[in-house]
């Protein structure tokens, strides 16, 4: 089988784009320690983060294994990595080291110096041509029994409750973004088959859904920047004009119709599935 290669990456990387990761991180960290306790992230263990951009995953994962432990986060983007290095420093987060790679092509078993207690990955294998692949060849540099944790987003559960027609109408258009762009927005449900094609045992699939109350500034802006961001993809998809969303106001436009009704926002599920590898368990 060939090497699996990224598909275009439909986000970016700008200052822009790495303030709105840093934002959703925010948003994804309850559920993102709770999907690292879940699969037994423990201290001392080395642990592998793909995907790693401006490191926030990394920087979770970090504060898990202590000391003791450590991770290698990896990303293509020179930009991102370069946030992260800075946020290390800033915050004296020395166990974590950053490597300039795809994870698409990168050579696990020669490119990262030796094996590793758990591999994680948060919204990453979306963009990959062939998802199970990519895990099937990160899972060979696992220690005996060691952890995959792969998380990715449920989109189609994004929106409002009761449903209104502004945020449902900006998520069509986010959905219809990623799916001309041959991503699949509903891949978080599909991870434990995932996990299962590239060999893990035991294979465990949870998902984890957030709620913000009416008047919670964090899912319209969320919301807003996102369709901020794919603009140029759904412009150039023909999915929608500038004059229907008029960006300027989305953010404002959302928050406003979800006070008026009282509507909670629900950020895209988070979605987790772990399983192991061969061999008894650390």
């Amino acid at each position: 089988m060939s090497t699996p290669t990224t598909t275009r990456y439909l986000l970016g990387h700008d200052e822009t784009e790495l303030r709105r990761l840093q934002d959703q991180a925010r948003i994804l960290a309850p559920a993102t320690g709770a999907f690292l306790t879940l699969a037994g992230i423990e201290p001392g263990m080395r642990v592998l983060d793909l995907g790693t951009g401006a490191g926030d995953v990394a920087f979770l994962v970090a504060g898990r294994v202590g000391p003791g432990g450590s991770v290698v986060g990896v990303d293509r983007s020179a930009a991102a990595l370069e946030t992260a290095r800075r946020r290390a420093d800033i915050d004296k987060i020395g166990n974590v080291s950053f490597l300039q790679a795809d994870v698409a092509t990168l050579d696990p078993g020669t490119d990262l110096g030796g094996r590793f207690d758990a591999v994680v990955g948060r919204l990453v294998l979306l963009y990959l041509d062939d998802p199970a692949e990519v895990v099937r060849r990160y899972a060979g540099v696992l220690r005996p029994g060691g952890t995959l944790l792969a998380m990715e987003y449920d989109m189609t559960a994004a929106g409002s409750l009761p449903a209104l027609a502004l945020p449902s109408r900006a998520m069509g258009w986010i959905l219809a973004a990623f799916e001309r762009a041959g991503h699949d927005p509903a891949l978080g449900p599909r991870l434990g088959g995932i996990l299962t094609a590239a060999g893990l045992a035991e294979p465990v699939c949870v998902g984890l859904q957030a709620y913000h109350e009416p008047g919670n500034p964090a899912g319209p802006r969320l919301l807003a920047e996102t369709v901020r961001t794919l603009l140029p993809a759904i412009e150039g998809a023909g999915i929608a004009t500038t004059a229907d969303m008029d960006i300027d106001t989305l953010e404002q436009r959302i928050a406003r119709a979800q006070q008026a009704a009282g509507a909670l926002f629900k950020p895209p599920t988070l979605v987790g599935a772990w399983g192991h590898a061969a061999g008894p368990r650390r």
